[in-house]
């Protein structure tokens, strides 16, 4: 077996969550009176990234906006949003043979770390997962190297080559590098196909069933 622990992204990885982000997305647009026309026909690009930063970067917004954002959006995704999402299929069946093989599953995503493990306590495949790591909700430890380095450490866990991270767009094949592991790429999520060859993560992805057939 090549890999030891795998780090699973959530969004665009393990589950559909469009709906509930772009729900609270539209939410905070609306009472921040952001016209229609300001807006950006494609949303995909915001999920993945730290909230923050797609509130800036896809929307033009200053830092001081920006946390005015975030604070909306949470409004609407904590009590609603997050649950508003829907499970890839193959993917309750492919954790569960990935730990009765052996390997150690983890949560590893940008979203707030209280928002996640909700979100996976909701799910039937949350028994499988070793420990849930995710942002504060000030912001801090957003990056995906830092939520690397940060499961690592709670896993008593050096950098290396074993340690797999899972994800959907370029910021998970990026921080996997600055981090020390290994990068698959999944192409069922939000990111771009460009995107992820640009990134030339270890491993491509190309179904949720995938995961064991290249895996195991």
């Amino acid at each position: 077996m090549k890999y030891k622990h795998l780090f699973f992204d959530l969004d665009g990885t393990l589950i559909d969550s469009k709906r509930g982000i772009f729900n609270a997305v539209h939410y905070t647009l609306d009472k921040m009176e952001i016209k229609a026309e300001d807006r950006p026909s494609d949303f995909n690009p915001f999920i993945g990234p730290p909230l923050r930063d797609s509130f800036r970067d896809l929307f033009n917004l200053t830092v001081e906006e920006a946390e005015m954002a975030t604070k909306i959006y949470r409004e609407y995704y904590s009590k609603t949003g997050l649950y508003e999402y829907s499970i890839y299929d193959g993917i309750p069946e492919a954790l569960n043979q990935l730990v009765e093989r052996g390997f150690v599953i983890s949560l590893v995503t940008s979203k707030a770390e209280s928002y996640a493990r909700l979100i996976i306590e909701s799910t039937p495949f949350s028994k499988y997962f070793e420990t849930v790591s995710g942002c504060e909700l000030d912001g801090r430890r957003s990056t995906k190297h830092e939520l690397i380095n940060y499961t690592l450490h709670k896993l008593k866990l050096s950098p290396s080559a074993d340690v797999l991270m899972i994800g959907d767009r370029y910021h998970d094949i990026r921080g996997a590098k600055l981090a020390g592991v290994s990068s698959a790429a999944v192409l069922y999520g939000y990111g771009s196909n460009d995107e992820l060859l640009e990134e030339a993560p270890d491993l491509f992805i190309n179904t949720p069933y995938e995961l064991t057939s290249l895996l195991i």
